[in-house]
């Protein structure tokens, strides 16, 4: 099998990544099973390290980000650094699960962008942006009570509210979890309330993941995109900024794209679809 091939047979076979990505997002629950979870999925990344041989891992990361809930080479290290040192099976109380959770993330665990203490928040001046697009924000259906601080939806619901079992209103800002099938399940909720008229405008910030199965069902009625300039630092309660592999795009679902364009013009590069 020529390297082509062969770089086409690792990509293609993206079970592997679900269930990787699956027990990534399993392991944002409680601290016991989290690491579990976690040395579970270092495991597996080992396993796939060692399979798709040299040269192809960090394609293979970036070919399956949108499954395994990550592309960081710097993640996938650091689950496989715990799968070294510690079995899924070993008796762990909470308290040396907690030690084992600061031990490979450090003081906070790198999570998705709105979900318990695992949370990255949009910097406030796309907030504002956002805000002077739409003219409100009626609703922010992926968020937190310390997110709120800065998006002031006129209403909210968090990770324990379940944003996806309720009706979305009005206008709608939306950061949604990164993880599968998370991301997916939001953007289909967004896109089945815009084209029933319940979301009169809406802007979703998300990686600019283009080839993903979730991006090309979220421009399937977008009305304007725009791609960023550079990547946009997120940041944590404490104020420290993540340094995200990938850009991002911001989508507008709504009837004035003028608006959106002028206020977006100084992010990125703006693009609309014909009609």
């Amino acid at each position: 099998m020529n390297q082509v091939a062969r770089v086409f047979e690792v990509y293609s076979r993206d079970q592997d990544a679900v269930e990787i990505g699956e027990l990534y997002l399993k392991g944002k629950t409680s601290m016991v099973n989290s690491v579990r979870y976690f040395i579970d999925a270092g495991r597996r990344l080992t396993d796939k390290k060692r399979e798709v041989g040299h040269g192809n891992w960090l394609p293979w990361l970036e070919a399956n980000a949108d499954a395994l809930g990550f592309d960081a080479p710097q993640t996938a290290q650091k689950l496989m650094g715990v799968a070294r040192k510690y079995r899924v099976d070993a008796a762990f109380d909470e308290d040396q699960a907690r030690q084992i959770s600061r031990e490979i993330w450090g003081n906070v665990v790198r999570g998705t962008l709105n979900t318990g203490d695992n949370e990255w928040y949009t910097p406030p001046k796309y907030i504002e942006l956002a805000r002077a697009a739409l003219g409100e924000i009626d609703l922010d259906p992926a968020s937190s009570d310390k997110a709120q601080e800065v998006v002031k939806a006129q209403r909210y619901f968090t990770a324990e509210q379940d944003g996806l079992i309720h009706p979305w209103h009005g206008r709608v800002w939306l950061n949604p979890p990164y993880a599968q099938p998370l991301i997916n399940d939001f953007i289909e909720k967004l896109v089945d309330e815009r084209a029933g008229g319940n979301v009169t405008a809406a802007i979703c910030l998300v990686h600019n993941y283009t080839s993903s199965s979730w991006f090309q069902k979220a421009v399937e009625i977008v009305d304007a995109v725009c791609f960023t300039r550079g990547r946009i630092a997120f940041e944590n309660a404490e104020g420290e900024k993540a340094a995200p592999t990938q850009g991002q795009s911001f989508l507008y679902y709504g009837d004035d794209c003028e608006a959106f364009s002028a206020h977006f013009l100084e992010v990125g590069f703006i693009m609309v679809p014909k009609t």
